[in-house]
């Protein structure tokens, strides 16, 4: 009960992370100040905006690590350095304003840049900061202002629709990012000035052509690149060179053989259901590293995961160990609750008695069936006919010795 207090408790925070979400800071706060100089703000004026920049930081940075922990952010981890970069490439846009017109900054390019890395609400939350930095510190119009939200927000909605549609090319949320680009603008610059000039109607439609074409050519790319990023973090972990690989070997190799049975089989079983394979055979390797780690052993393993940078669907994993603090509560946490509790269990009985496919049979049965009718699978997601494909996977299983 002890344990069950502690970890529910306790948020650990990968010091790399930290590191990166310093940068993003550092990277905004030089960026605020560079364009307050050259916009020639008072001394105090300056000062007043790096103070907004150091609150928003630190809101932010809370509603990135928040939002991570509780699984909100996206439906693939968010990889920090990234979003370092993607917030550089920001800034530089915003930087680049400073020598272009008024009404002719392309912030349509700010959340759709953002969103492939992180949540609708930290990217909207972002580019609506810069945008209102730049107005401030360039003395705009209110209409300027109003006019650079509405095409961000136009941008933001168009890439969150993407970003969830199986329709990855869509031309008519390019074209509404076109048009609604050129048509905002102009209807801001008139009723701003009242008049209507050629060469900036011109530079209108450049300006929304190329935000479409940005849109429509690399926002699937960057996108593709970051759920890559996670992908490549499965792979890494699970690696012979990785270095928790080396170490729970030389712990114990009795714990390493028990870890990679419980790798390959809920990897196997999570492709029968298609669940995220590469998820279960994460969690299914690192079911146990809490034992070498010592106790608490759940608390301590958590702890090890997220200094390690693991996926977040892997340390849920890690943190249902046994069911002991909370019961899966995804279909891959059942997965691995299922398969760790078979091979345990089979690997304490005596080879004799195993030997026997019938009593290899009649052991998953008897294990799996008093499980799922205590209970421990009901938040899962595991429906019945799924958790019966894993059962029937794990019956075909030649030998788990």
């Amino acid at each position: 009960m002890e344990q069950k207090q502690v970890v529910k408790k306790r948020e650990y925070i990968a010091k790399i992370r930290v590191l990166y979400l310093l940068i993003c800071f550092f990277i905004s706060l030089v960026s605020v100040i560079s364009i307050s100089i050259y916009n020639h703000l008072l001394i105090d004026q300056t000062l007043c905006l790096v103070f907004i920049t150091i609150v928003f930081a630190i809101v932010v940075a809370i509603s990135v690590m928040h939002k991570r922990n509780r699984k909100e952010l996206v439906d693939f981890d968010t990889s920090y350095g990234r979003l370092c970069l993607r917030l550089l490439y920001c800034w530089i846009i915003i930087i680049a304003g400073n020598f272009l017109p008024e009404f002719l900054v392309p912030v349509a390019l700010l959340p759709i840049i953002l969103t492939t890395v992180c949540d609708e609400t930290v990217s909207l939350s972002i580019s609506l900061y810069m945008i209102i930095s730049l107005c401030y510190v360039q003395h705009s119009n209110n209409i300027v202002m109003i006019c650079y939200i509405l095409i961000m927000l136009v941008s933001q909605v168009s890439s969150s629709y993407m970003k969830t549609s199986e329709d990855k090319m869509r031309p008519d949320v390019i074209v509404i990012i076109f048009s609604s680009n050129v048509m905002i603008t102009l209807i801001c610059y008139y009723l701003l000035n009242y008049n209507m000039q050629l060469p900036f109607v011109i530079s209108t439609l450049i300006l929304g052509a190329v935000s479409a074409l940005f849109f429509g050519l690399l926002f699937n790319p960057l996108l593709e690149r970051s759920i890559k990023d996670n992908t490549n973090k499965y792979n890494t972990i699970l690696s012979k060179d990785y270095s928790l690989v080396k170490d729970i070997k030389n712990y114990s190799l009795a714990e390493y053989t028990h870890a990679v049975k419980v790798s390959s089989l809920a990897r196997e079983c999570a492709k029968v259901i298609e669940a995220n394979e590469m998820c279960a055979a994460c969690g299914g390797f690192y079911y146990r590293l809490g034992r070498m780690e010592g106790e608490p052993e759940i608390d301590n393993a958590v702890r090890v995961a997220t200094e390690n940078c693991f996926p977040r669907d892997v340390i849920t994993i890690i943190s249902e160990y046994g069911g002991i603090v909370s019961k899966p509560s995804t279909p891959e946490s059942a997965i691995v609750h299922m398969v760790d509790m078979l091979v345990t269990k089979i690997e304490l009985m005596d080879r004799e008695t195993m030997s026997s496919s019938w009593n290899q049979d009649m052991v998953i049965y008897q294990t799996l069936n008093d499980y799922s009718q205590a209970g421990y699978y009901d938040n899962s997601g595991l429906s019945m006919n799924q958790f019966l494909k894993v059962r029937q996977r794990l019956v075909n299983e030649e030998s788990f010795i």
